[in-house]
């Protein structure tokens, strides 16, 4: 029998709008439907469960949405769709660079 996870996400995903101008953010609002947003997507269906006692690490290139994982799986951000559980609590620590 397997442990209950303490951290459980299930096909999250996360998509960023990228804008080549700052005004076309604005159009975007202000008249629907017409986006010149290009599409981001930082995560796309991730499923992990980490069981009790288990020790992570997250390795990847940069821009590979190591960062937009950990900010969700804290509750800092929200994702566009999936499941987040998580059983305790989670603190986030400032990242410096």
């Amino acid at each position: 029998m397997s442990p209950v996870p303490v951290i459980s996400l299930q096909n999250i995903s996360k998509l960023y709008k990228r804008y080549h101008h700052p005004v076309e953010r604005l159009k975007e609002a202000l008249l629907p439907g017409t986006t010149k947003a290009e599409e981001f997507w930082a995560l796309r269906n991730i499923n992990l469960d980490i069981a009790p006692g288990d020790t992570v690490g997250i390795i990847g290139c940069n821009g590979s949405g190591k960062s937009t994982l950990l900010q969700i799986i804290a509750g800092t951000l929200q994702p566009n769709s999936g499941q987040v559980n998580v059983r305790g609590r989670v603190s986030a620590l400032l990242e410096l660079g």
